[in-house]
């Protein structure tokens, strides 16, 4: 591969005493030490407020959490931050180190010493590992790329947040989670010296690998880096963040000094008024299997002897919630690929649906059969982008609202817009591009979809990714709404207190086995010890 123009910087030996933005020079002795601060900013889309005058700030070494529902205005303002909205874009003003700052791009912020890490993954599949870690800054030798010297700097950087891959490997054949990893790590290698912004880091990390990342975070902030960090994932933000900051509706509405033993305090902040209590189910243990596999092994690739899982056996009652926890490689997602046909490699072992043998050799076999599957990734394999919200949620179920090859489109509008509003989609617009929507409620999309086809089973891979606790609360409503209607659930799920609260019983997995099952009085500690190893 040639380099032209895309060089390689060590952040260690940039100057980053004059950021390449608009602006002078910087100036870090002000007497209110802040690193970043955002005056009376406001932004909008269409007319519709996003940002109204928000007033924001972080010190050199500190972590700010920052909380809120979706469509809170979270990622609006990291993205004016981070550059991706360019300065005229947005009203108000943007300081760093106490100078006015103006970023045109994304690059701009980077020079700065600025970098952000998204909820979403932005990835080169077909490119390793480390071509996609150091994208624009690929090390050099005679005007070739220096492949010896960025496999070493991959490896470093990966060795920091306890990634175990081999840095010439495609990162397309990383897990969501693992390349999330991999993007925090090459973030750092961006030159994040003054702000690094997480946005979602630890959604689909199990608590062993956010407590890695945590540490990590430690280390950055020692060295003086101003840290903002975004998550839903409430009961994480004490071990991570110095204060927090609350948004709702486009605004900042409170501050906490600290998070510890703040989170009802926090959560009525976000949602302006205290949260509906939950009414426990009672799980019908009586009902029959609607899913047997009985030993199935799910094979790399097509050939290969190497298994990602390795004869494993379950049962999925109808009206069940499921769950299925495991680390990162454990073989979940590659389980649940294979239930619905989506897994590209060998699989050998039995599946039966209400006792009858069956073999999906596709995602649309499987959707024949009435399994439905909620991914882990949206954006790479969830989201039809650049399609409205219509057509987003038809796309698996199209045909019950067709005739012959005519779509009857008042059928198709009547129901998918009482799936929004079943939903709670915010706005309830079909007519909307999918795009256009936050995390959240992009999720609410998805689910709609399969529950359109009204599934026998319904598979949820991260169900809460990126998502707020109100929309996490309707989601588990939803969930258990269908198994109360006989839908069997299979929720996979990296959080433990998500897995122990919404499940009926618990799979553990290891290494491409299951190696422990539990009824959902089971402890965080017998489930880490079941994913870990330490229980066979």
């Amino acid at each position: 591969m040639q380099v032209s123009k895309l060089m390689w910087r060590d952040p260690a030996t940039l100057d980053v005493s004059q950021p390449h933005a608009e602006g002078n020079a910087v100036d870090a002795s002000r007497a209110d030490g802040y690193v970043l601060e955002l005056r009376e900013v406001s932004k909008s889309f269409g007319g519709i407020p996003a940002l109204s005058d928000v007033n924001f700030n972080v010190r050199p070494g500190e972590v700010v959490a920052v909380i809120g529902e979706n469509g809170a205005g979270k990622s609006t303002l990291m993205k004016i931050i981070s550059g991706v909205y360019p300065t005229d874009s947005y009203q108000g003003e943007l300081l760093l180190d106490g100078r006015p700052a103006r970023f045109r791009t994304v690059r701009d912020a980077e020079a700065a010493g600025i970098v952000l890490v998204p909820q979403e993954l932005y990835i080169a599949p077909n490119l390793s590992i480390a071509e996609n870690m150091f994208m624009g800054m690929l090390p050099s030798r005679r005007g070739f790329v220096d492949e010896a010297k960025l496999f070493t700097l991959a490896m470093e950087r990966l060795a920091f947040f306890g990634v175990q891959a081999n840095p010439n490997a495609s990162v397309g054949e990383l897990s969501p989670s693992a390349q999330r990893l991999v993007t925090i790590a090459s973030a750092l290698s961006k030159a994040a010296t003054r702000v690094l912004i997480l946005d979602e880091p630890t959604a689909s990390l199990t608590q062993g690998e956010a407590v890695h990342l945590f540490e990590r975070i430690a280390q950055i902030k020692a060295q003086n880096v101003g840290c903002i960090y975004i998550t839903h994932r409430l009961d994480e933000i004490a071990q991570v963040a110095d204060r927090v900051v609350v948004m709702r509706n486009g605004r900042v509405v409170e501050h906490f000094a600290s998070a510890q033993d703040k989170i009802s305090d926090m959560v009525r902040a976000m949602i302006g008024h205290d949260p509906e209590p939950s009414t426990p189910r009672v799980l019908n243990e009586r009902a029959a299997a609607v899913l047997t596999v009985s030993n199935l092994s799910v094979h790399e690739g097509f050939g290969s002897k190497r298994c990602r899982v390795d004869n494993v056996s379950l049962e999925l009652r109808r009206g069940e919630v499921l769950g299925l926890f495991g680390l990162v490689g454990a073989g979940r997602t590659e389980l649940a690929k294979a239930i619905f046909g989506a897994w590209q490699g060998t699989c050998e072992g039995e599946i039966r649906i209400d006792g009858e043998r069956v073999h999906p050799r596709s995602p649309a076999e499987a959707i024949s059969l009435g399994i439905g599957m909620l991914t882990e990734d949206r954006k790479q394999t969830g989201l039809i982008e650049g399609h409205s919200v219509l057509h987003n949620i038809s796309a698996a179920s199209i045909r019950s609202v067709s005739s012959g090859p005519f779509i009857r489109e008042r059928d198709e509008v009547d129901r998918n817009r009482e799936l929004i509003r079943k939903l709670d989609l915010r706005p309830p617009r079909l007519d909307a591009k999918v795009e256009w929507f936050s995390g959240g409620n992009q999720q609410k999309v998805l689910l709609a979809r399969w529950i359109a086809i009204r599934p026998r089973i319904l598979i949820v891979d991260e169900p809460t990714y990126g998502v707020d606790i109100g929309a996490r609360q309707e989601i588990y409503r939803l969930l258990h709404e269908l198994a109360a209607e006989g839908t069997a659930v299979l929720m996979i799920s990296s959080d433990m207190t998500e897995i122990l609260d919404e499940s009926d019983r618990v799979l553990v997995m290891y290494k491409g086995r299951v190696t422990q099952s539990f009824d959902r009085k089971a402890s965080r500690h017998e489930l880490m010890a079941a994913a870990t190893g330490e229980i066979h």
